[in-house]
Parts: structure tokens; C-alpha cells; sequence
């Protein structure tokens, strides 16, 4: 019994039957810059969850701290030991003293630092 379909053979050409497992030294070396610069990228990458983490700490105290603050002002509000309209005043005359002495002292008023040269190694071409 026949099918009628042909039957077809697949030929690699000889070149194709080498095997190129061995790498050279040039695809070696890039690949020892690519394992470091992944390995770096994962470093800084965590220490960048560990400064967002941080960030997130200093955030929540913050938050419990203006609640806090805010509560004891209300409370002493009610009893008649603070006034609020003076309380406001003084603070936000604090407050402008502060900005006033951070423009004084911002960055922005400095002198403009020098950009820093990046160091490289020397690298060897084979």
C-alpha cells in the first residue's frame, strides 16, 4: 500500500555539522563585563529598595509625628492654654526665618562644582 506523499530528506551542509562550542577570548572578556555590570546593576538596584524603604520609615514618622504635634495643639487648645491664632503666627514666622536663611545657604547660590571625570579602565583589544 502506498501513501503518494514524497518523502523528503533533510541535508545539513558540512559546515553546519561543526560544533562551535569553545568561545574566544574576545566573547570571554565581554562576557566577564557583562556578569559585572549585571551584578552591579543588582547591587544598586537594592540599594535602591533600601533607600525607598527608608524613605518610606522617614515618611510614616513623620506623619505620626505631625499627628501627634497636631493632637497636643488641640487638647491645649480646648483647655485655653494655647491660641491658635497666635500659635499659626509665631509658626509661620519660623517658618519664614527658615526659608530665608535656606536661600541663603541653598545649593542653587553656591558656586556651581565641577563636573567629575568618570574613571575607566583601560581596556585591551585582541
Amino acid at each position: 500500500m502506498r501513501c503518494g506523499t514524497r518523502l523528503m530528506i533533510v541535508v545539513h551542509p558540512p559546515s553546519a555539522r561543526v560544533d562551535f562550542t569553545e568561545t574566544t577570548p574576545h566573547e570571554e572578556h565581554l562576557l566577564e563585563r557583562l556578569t559585572m555590570l549585571e551584578n552591579t546593576l543588582a547591587r544598586l538596584a537594592e540599594r535602591l529598595e533600601q533607600g525607598l524603604n527608608l524613605l518610606l520609615r522617614q515618611s510614616e514618622t513623620a506623619y505620626t509625628n505631625h499627628a501627634l504635634v497636631k493632637s497636643l495643639i488641640e487638647i491645649l487648645n480646648e483647655c485655653g492654654v494655647v491660641d491658635n491664632g497666635r500659635l499659626e503666627s509665631l509658626w509661620r514666622a519660623e517658618c519664614e526665618k527658615l526659608n530665608e536663611n535656606g536661600i541663603e545657604t541653598s545649593p542653587a547660590t553656591r558656586q556651581p562644582k565641577k563636573p567629575r571625570k568618570a574613571k575607566r579602565k583601560a581596556s585591551t583589544s585582541s
